[in-house]
Formats: C-alpha cells, sequence, structure tokens
C-alpha cells in the first residue's frame, strides 16, 4: 500500500499554506476596528473616564461587521449591523437600573438572541450568528450602575457605532475581504435557526440557576458559540477552542495584573487587545479568545472595580457551562447538518 502524507488541500492548495495562512492575522480589518476603538477609548481616557471603555468596545463591534469591498453592500451591512447591536445595547442601558432578577433577565436574553439571529440570517451579515449582540446586552445590562441611567455610557457607545461606520466608509478594500451579498438564507431556515438560538440560551440560563451558578451574562453568550459551526464535530471544535482560549486569555489577564498597571494603562491594554482579537477571529478562534478573554475581563474590570480573582474563576466557570450547555442543545435542538 502506498502510503503518503497528503500535501495539499481538496482545492489543490498546499497545506503548509493554509496552515500559514490560519496563524497570520488579517491585517486590513484589525487595523480598521482596532482604530474604530482606539479613537474613541482614548478620548475616554484622556477625559478621565476609563468605566466608560466598555461601551466603547461594544460599539466598535458594529466595524466587524463592514468587510464587503462593494462600498454601498458594506454601509448596508455596517448600518443593519448597527441596528442590531444597538438594540440589544441600549435595551440593556435602559434596564440595567432595574436590576432584573434571573428569570427575566434571562427572557430578554432568550429574545435579544432570536431576533438578532433573524436579523443576521436574513440579511446574510458577517460574523453571523447572535454571540456579540447577546453578549452586549448581557455585560451591558448587568453593570453596577446604582439607580440611575448610564447616559455617558449610552453616549460612549452609540457615538463609537457611530464612528465605526464612517471609519469603514473612508476604507479602501479590496477583493480578498469576506463578501457578504445582502442575501440571507430562506424564511424557513431562518424562523428554525431562530428557535434553535432561543432553545440553547434556555436551556444553558436554566441549568446555570438551577445550579447556583452566577454571571448569566457570560453563561447565554457563550451558549451560543457551538451554533455557529455546522455540525457536530465543528461545534465540538469550536467548543473546544471557546476553551481554550478562554484559559489561555485568563493567563494573559494574570501576567497583566502581575505588572500592576494603574487605571490609564489598563485602558490602553483593552484597545491594544482589540487589534488581534480581530485579526484572528476568521483565521483562529481560539487563539482570538485568548485576547478577547483579557479585554472582557479589563473593561469589566474598569467599569466595576470591585471586581477581584474569584469572580473572574466565576465567570471562566460560567463559560465553560455556557459552552457545554450550548453543544448539548445543539445536538437535541440543531441536529440538521449545515
Amino acid at each position: 500500500m502506498d502510503v503518503r502524507l497528503r500535501t495539499t488541500s481538496a482545492w489543490g492548495t498546499p497545506n503548509w499554506q493554509l496552515l500559514r495562512a490560519a496563524h497570520r492575522p488579517e491585517l486590513r480589518p484589525a487595523l480598521r476596528v482596532g482604530f474604530g476603538l482606539a479613537i474613541p477609548g482614548i478620548v475616554l481616557l484622556i477625559l478621565g473616564h476609563g468605566e466608560l471603555m466598555v461601551y466603547a468596545v461594544f460599539g466598535s463591534v458594529v466595524g466587524m461587521y463592514g468587510r464587503n469591498p462593494n462600498r454601498l453592500q458594506r454601509l448596508k451591512d455596517q448600518a443593519l449591523a448597527a441596528a442590531m447591536m444597538l438594540a440589544a445595547g441600549i435595551s440593556a442601558i435602559f434596564i440595567a437600573p432595574w436590576h432584573l432578577a434571573p428569570w427575566p433577565f434571562l427572557a430578554a436574553g432568550i429574545m435579544v438572541a432570536l431576533c438578532s439571529s433573524l436579523c443576521s440570517d436574513r440579511f446574510g451579515l458577517k460574523p453571523g450568528g447572535s454571540f456579540f449582540p447577546l453578549f452586549a446586552f448581557g455585560a451591558l445590562g448587568s453593570l453596577p450602575v446604582g439607580e440611575q441611567l448610564a447616559t455617558s455610557g449610552l453616549a460612549a457607545f452609540v457615538l463609537t457605532a457611530m464612528f465605526s461606520i464612517v471609519l469603514g466608509q473612508t476604507t479602501r478594500f479590496v477583493g480578498s475581504e469576506r463578501r457578504n451579498t445582502g442575501r440571507g438564507l430562506p424564511w424557513q431556515e431562518i424562523l428554525r435557526r431562530a428557535g434553535c438560538y432561543g432553545c440553547v440560551v434556555l436551556l444553558a440560563g436554566s441549568i446555570a440557576m438551577l445550579l447556583g451558578v452566577d454571571h448569566l451574562a457570560w453563561v447565554m453568550a457563550s451558549a451560543v458559540v457551538p451554533l455557529a459551526a455546522g455540525n457536530a464535530r465543528g461545534r465540538l471544535s469550536r467548543g473546544a477552542h471557546r476553551v481554550a482560549g478562554t484559559v489561555a486569555g485568563l493567563l494573559v489577564l494574570l501576567g497583566i495584573y502581575s505588572l500592576q498597571l494603574p487605571e490609564v494603562w489598563l485602558g490602553l491594554a483593552v484597545i491594544f487587545l482589540m487589534f488581534p482579537t480581530e485579526g484572528y477571529m476568521t483565521r483562529n478562534y481560539g487563539l482570538a479568545l485568548s485576547f478577547f478573554t483579557p479585554q472582557i475581563m479589563l473593561m469589566l474590570e474598569l467599569a466595576d472595580p470591585s471586581v477581584d480573582a474569584s469572580v473572574m474563576l466565576e465567570r471562566a466557570l460560567a463559560n465553560l457551562l455556557g459552552v457545554s450547555a450550548g453543544i448539548l442543545g445543539a445536538l437535541f435542538f440543531d441536529p440538521k447538518q449545515r
């Protein structure tokens, strides 16, 4: 039997080139999204409002949706993404002073998952799914803002999202960028997928509350991660990347904490981490999360200085529970191969 090492992919591309591409960041989108956060973020730090960085980070996520070389289609994609993100984030900002109990908060999260899945699938938005809108809703809706509406945070969130759209229109793209034709899935498939997202979030949140696990926002967001893959093997891989990236990110976070940086430098670290997060998001999901995890942890700490090591460990465990429930839920609610 002639056994040889396969050196090419199914498309005729050498495997070593595919491997190298997976470990090379996408510089153009990384710079666009990074500067979409860097400029508003530096303004916030100069004004002495590092606690508002969390709002700016989620506003800058709008920049991740603008990869189409066609300027008009890119504007449509980002406008739709902005509407989706702003609907989730503004709703969260308005309910934050109410300090919702876990079950009503979960119900609201399910609605966000359903609506964002419908929107992203109907218009073919990339990245697809409910992860970013749902995470924005959970994180901003659970911030300890007291009894007053966080109007400064609302302004930072909206202005950063609008700035990301402007930045997307002033950037020159090449044909190799990820395309979106603006055409989504058939309605039957759209509704089926939205139902899967809602059921998975319900399952993960219910398990978390029955087990007494806090940080429901992390559980909900992590639960929808496996659904981005189209089959059982891909979902296991996606979930494993999520867990491995989170663990690696916690190690990065410990390294940053060991430096005992002042608030301004922590804010700059949040800004810097956005560049590799977006650079690797489509090439190496696990590596991207190793940067995204400390970024999220740091920006939430800036918003809530009472966060300590035990809280971070609890968030990591909530992340693991959410991924596990998401993989389990996908097997029951979304068995169809995509």
